[in-house]
């Protein structure tokens, strides 16, 4: 998901680039609890007529559940800033702070000098190989919205050429 926005500063422009999440922290943790109900409400019933094996495989199974989505949920925080100002281009990598104000934020902060900021959207080799899409100068360069789909890659560029191009 990419969101364009003027800044109260006339001479900065912010990109922020986020990858698309369908269910936030909470509602995965309901959707577990809809999975885990029903799951050990049968473990119990079969553990109670001689079928105890069923209730570590169940807690197994939960327990691979939940990690799967965990992982799911921390990647869907990543966040990208890039951040077009009068003389400089930067790009922010990082996690979302969300309510949590000590953690989060920028992990990897890149400048680029405006005027030599090239933006580049890789030709597509193949059907089932995504595009990459570089910001750089100077030899430097960065990958950005490695989670967008191609469509969301090529927006991105437009945007990103017209606000360096204002």
């Amino acid at each position: 998901m990419v969101v364009s926005n003027k800044c109260t500063d006339p001479d900065l422009s912010r990109v922020v680039v986020r990858p698309n999440r369908s269910l936030s922290w909470r509602q995965s943790l309901i959707f577990l609890a809809a999975i885990a109900v029903p799951l050990l409400l049968v473990s119990i019933v079969l553990a109670a007529r001689g079928f105890w094996m069923i209730l570590p495989f169940a807690g197994l199974e939960l327990a691979a559940l939940f990690a799967c989505i965990y992982m799911v949920s921390h990647a869907a925080q990543r966040c990208e800033v890039i951040s077009i100002g009068a003389t400089v281009v930067t790009v922010e990598k990082g996690r979302e702070r969300g309510r949590c104000p000590d953690k989060g934020g920028p992990e990897e902060r890149t400048e680029f000098a405006r005027g030599w900021v090239r933006v580049e959207l890789s030709k597509q080799s193949t059907h089932w190989y995504p595009r990459r899409l570089w910001i750089g100068a100077s030899g430097r360069r960065v990958e950005l919205g490695e989670f967008l789909v191609d469509d969301e890659k090529e927006a991105l560029a437009a945007e990103l050429h017209r606000l360096l191009s204002a």
